[in-house]
């Protein structure tokens, strides 16, 4: 029995419009699939009837063969791709689909009466005009007018309420959709529903239809019309939407909806659309509350993204809290970074390159930290990484690790150097790995890892090495230059060479290297540079040379060339050089070109000139010591010894550990008579030596040892006001050896006791003991020569004048009065000049601090005269001894004693002489010595045997006892 399709579907069939579903599902048999295969079959067969209706054979077979490989074994996909078949004239083709369909549904009567087509019917549609007929025909054929009076018969309230207005309506409908007309297909579902009664399934396909097609104002406008409101199609609106691309309809679509849905997954799909909605309205996304807990998730892996694009950091976090928190450490990173939380993001760079293959990110994640200011982050991800062995990468890595170590090496810690100093297996590691510590300026990791020499080392390397050991270690930095020198010659490693070799006063090297650099290749600095270097080592010729070519290249002719080129004169032409010196101050005043001139000035025997010179010096450099002592010695020169003291002082202030400024400041002080000021600088000088023990043996040197004590018997000298001494000698006869306590007078015995008080020289306008006055009282044995001095007592009162400083002249005026009732003895005045001269302080008879020992000598001159008695007398005494220590402050002396007396009494009618030599053995003592004094006391016992050659005494051989004493 033949059986035909449904009226709804035929129509659908003709027209070729996609309300095939329809038809499609109110006739699904078991061979018509799944409603997903119905789904996926779709837009194929839709696409096939479009291609059809236009003609387009190889379209539409394609589109119905696709959707025949979806649903094999459905009647729906077998019908169509067999009708396609036949309306493009392939018959044969279509039996074919139509047998192979036969075995899944061979009891489909669609499919039977598709083999065997029924004929057609009696019925005159040239003459029937009624939309019946139009509708067996086809709608699609219906023009303008024909529409027209189709709805002219729908108009008709018996046509329009039976089933072929209603089939007809639907297929208006239809129409409208499938030509696009929007509005005329919502007007005309309006009327459908309005004659029909639409049910929600109806309402609910023709709303999904035109979702299917994108008739997305049409689907609105059925949609306002209520009862379409179901979260699933409010779901279904916006997936539509999201399908047309528009993001801004979808946003405002989604702003004004809300749906409860019923399950994860619908609620879980309206995340996505508000994720694509999120672009134009993020604050959709952000906000949406979610009612499935899986989907808290799910909605911040989607708005996590887009806040990070736009930058809302609040948003961004709040969306990481929701997520596990051993994932998304791209994100993590990101945040920590931007809100400046270094050690954070640090610690997800570190996750994220501890994943599989994720060394690929140490590049872009140390860059970002590095531009974000994580230095510290960025070098201890480099650090971990280092060094970069099987990175492709690490070329970039290298680089930015030297960059961070040149830019901030205090980031590096000793424990982080001290890997780096560790040599790496390869040159070419160990190069890109000297890059990083000579941006360090670590020599000594560069020494390190070079230390294998090896030839592969560029010459570049060298000159880093030469260029970092530059100031510490010049000497290792000349090396270096010449290794890259000898690598790779140039005259720029040949200068660099040059001026480190005269830093490292490696002047031979230095001078040789300027040599082997042409004029013409040598800059005007250059040649100054190799003048100096030749001067230095006195190579005179070569610097007029290069300051000749630097003259002839037109070099300034500043301080700097005439100074150099003074002293490449002085050594052949000092007055030129003097001319120099003076060019050089007028054109540039400088303190050493002055210095310079002074000294030239001084030997060509113009003091006063020097002079000048000297304190245009010394106001140049106030603070300069050194130009402040020369300037006192040339006023001492010049015979002014106040400004002398002034320049001391000021050179002392800028140099106060100078021994030399403390002693030279000493000796002007008591030039000038100012003995608290010497003894002040005196300590001072005593305190330079150091601590040493009270006979100075512990000072480093003889020499030193005797400065000490020198300086210490100076401060003794300067700070004595009395002075006192006592002599004694008792003999077995008369002898003339009295005659310093009273010349001319012979004694067998005497004795003297004497003080002296020393004037303030500021007073008298003199030098120390300048002025002395004293008193002494002596006596003898007497005529009757007995042996206790106790005989003629004189009292001597008078004053001691030392006139010249040098030399140890002094005269003496003495009044002279008897201090018993002697009848031998008479007041008198004593005039009286002596002098005593050891002849170098080496043969002085006062204590010497180093040595065993050492020998004395004394020549003593005294000219004495009596202005009552007329009587006058001449001395010669000298005196040689040989001082043998035995102990701290005590010597042996034995000695050899010569002396001549001659005495004129009665102005000239007699003249005695007397001359004679004498043996004798001393034992001598030094007392009282202070950390700045030295002794101040001496005793003094000793035994000696006289033989004179002439006298004019009785006897000739004499022996003495002869005690003294100093304090």
């Amino acid at each position: 029995m033949k059986q035909t399709l449904p009226s709804r579907c035929a129509l659908a069939l003709f027209i070729m419009v996609p309300a095939w579903p329809l038809c499609a599902e109110s006739q699904a048999s078991p061979g018509d699939g799944s409603r997903y295969q119905h789904f996926m079959v779709y837009p194929h067969r839709q696409a096939g009837y479009a291609a059809m209706r236009v003609g387009d054979e190889r379209t539409a077979i394609a589109e119905f063969t696709r959707a025949r490989e979806l649903a094999p074994q459905s009647v729906d996909t077998a019908l169509d791709l067999a009708e396609a078949y036949r309306h493009f004239g392939h018959a044969a083709q279509a039996q074919t689909v139509l047998n192979e369909q036969m075995r899944y549904t061979p009891n489909d009567s669609r499919l039977r009466a598709a083999m065997t087509p029924p004929a057609s019917p009696a019925v005159d549609c040239n003459r029937d005009n009624r939309p019946v007929c139009r509708a067996k025909r086809g709608f699609g054929d219906l023009q303008t007018g024909d529409l027209a009076r189709a709805q002219a018969e729908l108009d008709a309230p018996d046509f329009a309420a039976s089933p072929e207005g209603r089939r007809l309506r639907h297929a208006l409908v239809q129409r409208a959709i499938y030509i696009g007309d929007d509005q005329r297909a919502v007007t005309q579902l309006a009327e459908l529903d309005a004659h029909d009664k639409l049910s929600s399934d109806e309402r609910n396909q023709w709303f999904m239809l035109l979702l299917k097609l994108g008739k997305l104002d049409a689907a609105q406008q059925l949609q306002s019309r209520g009862g379409l409101d179901a979260p699933t199609q409010q779901l279904s609106m916006a997936q539509a939407m999201g399908s047309s691309g528009d993001r801004k309809l979808l946003a405002s679509y989604m702003a004004v909806h809300q749906p409860t849905f019923a399950n994860a997954k619908d609620e879980r799909q309206w995340i996505n659309l508000l994720a694509m909605a999120g672009r134009i309205q993020p604050a959709l996304l952000d906000h949406y509350t979610v009612r499935f807990p899986a989907n808290a998730a799910w909605q911040a892996r989607a708005a996590l993204p887009l806040a990070m694009m736009r930058g809302d950091l609040t948003v961004a976090g709040s969306m990481l809290s929701r997520l596990p928190a051993d994932g998304f450490h791209e994100e993590r990173f990101s945040l920590d970074l931007q809100q400046g939380r270094y050690a954070e993001a640090q610690q997800q760079a570190e996750m994220l390159i501890a994943q599989p293959d994720g060394y690929r990110l140490l590049d872009p994640l140390s860059y970002r930290l590095m531009e974000a200011g994580a230095l510290h982050g960025a070098k201890q991800l480099l650090l971990d990484a280092y060094p970069f062995t099987g990175n492709t990468h690490s070329a970039a890595l290298w680089a930015r690790l030297a960059v961070l170590a040149g830019e901030q090496p205090a980031l590096f810690s000793a424990d982080d150097r001290i890997r780096l100093r560790r040599p790496l297996d390869s040159v070419t590691l160990r190069v890109a790995q000297l890059q990083i510590l000579g941006a360090l300026r670590d020599c000594d990791g560069i020494h390190q890892v070079m230390a294998d020499l090896s030839p592969d080392y560029p010459a570049e390397l060298w000159r880093q090495l030469g260029d970092c050991y530059g100031k510490d270690r010049p000497g290792l930095a000349e090396y270096a230059y010449a290794q890259a020198g000898k690598r790779k010659p140039s005259m720029d490693t040949t200068r660099a060479l040059a001026y480190q070799a005269y830093s490292a006063q490696d002047y031979e090297t230095a001078l040789l290297a300027w040599r082997s650099v042409p004029a013409a290749h040598m800059g005007q600095a250059d040649l100054i540079a190799a003048a100096t270097t030749a001067l230095t080592i006195h190579e005179t010729a070569v610097a007029s040379a290069w300051l000749d070519t630097y003259a002839a290249q037109g070099g300034k002719q500043d301080g700097t060339y005439w100074w150099l080129r003074a002293q490449a004169d002085e050594p052949h032409d000092p007055v030129l050089a003097s001319t120099d010196l003076e060019n050089a101050v007028d054109v540039q005043p400088d303190p050493r070109y002055y210095a310079r001139l002074a000294a030239l000035q001084a030997q060509a025997g113009d003091a006063q000139q020097a002079l000048a010179s000297w304190q245009h010096a010394s106001a140049l450099a106030p603070d300069d010591g050194g130009l402040a002592a020369s300037l006192g010695y040339a006023y001492l020169q010049a015979g002014e010894p106040q400004k002398a003291l002034v320049s001391f002082e000021r050179a002392h202030q800028a140099d106060p550990d100078n021994p030399a400024l403390t002693r030279q400041l000493l000796y002007v002080n008591q030039r000038l008579g100012d003995y608290a000021r010497a003894r002040f600088y005196d300590e001072q000088a005593i305190d330079q030596f150091g601590a040493v023990d009270p006979d100075g043996t512990s000072s480093d040197t003889k020499q030193d040892q005797d400065a000490l004590y020198s300086l210490r018997r100076l401060h003794e000298n300067l700070g004595r006001t009395w002075s006192f001494n006592a002599d004694m000698s008792l003999g077995d006869t008369v002898s003339s050896a009295a005659n310093t306590v009273a010349p001319g007078v012979s004694y067998r015995s005497y004795a003297q006791w004497e003080a002296q008080y020393h004037l303030d020289p500021q007073l008298t306008g003199g030098d120390l003991n300048t002025l002395t006055a004293y008193a002494r009282l002596f006596a003898g044995s007497g005529v009757s020569g007995a042996v206790w001095p106790v005989h003629e007592a004189m009292l001597g009162i008078g004053v001691h004048w030392k006139p010249l400083i040098s030399q140890n002249i002094v005269l003496s005026v003495e009044q002279q009065t008897p201090a018993d009732n002697s009848r031998d003895t008479h007041n008198d005045t004593l005039l009286r000049a002596s002098g005593s001269w050891s002849f170098g302080p080496k043969l002085s008879d006062d204590w010497h601090a180093s040595g065993w020992g050492w020998p004395a000598q004394n020549f003593y001159v005294d000219i004495a005269h009596y202005l009552r008695a007329k009587e006058s007398v001449v001395t010669l005494d000298y005196r040689f001894g040989l001082h043998d220590k035995i102990a701290s402050g005590q010597t042996i002396e034995p000695y050899i004693h010569l002396q001549y007396t001659g005495i004129d009494r009665s102005q000239g009618l007699t003249y005695l002489r007397d001359g004679r030599a004498g043996l004798g053995v001393q034992w001598n003592v030094w007392y009282g010595e202070t950390h700045y004094d030295a002794y101040p006391h001496r005793f003094s016992v000793a035994v000696e045997g006289q033989h004179a050659f002439t006298t004019y005494l009785r006897d000739r051989n004499a022996v003495f006892l002869i005690v003294r004493t100093q304090w």
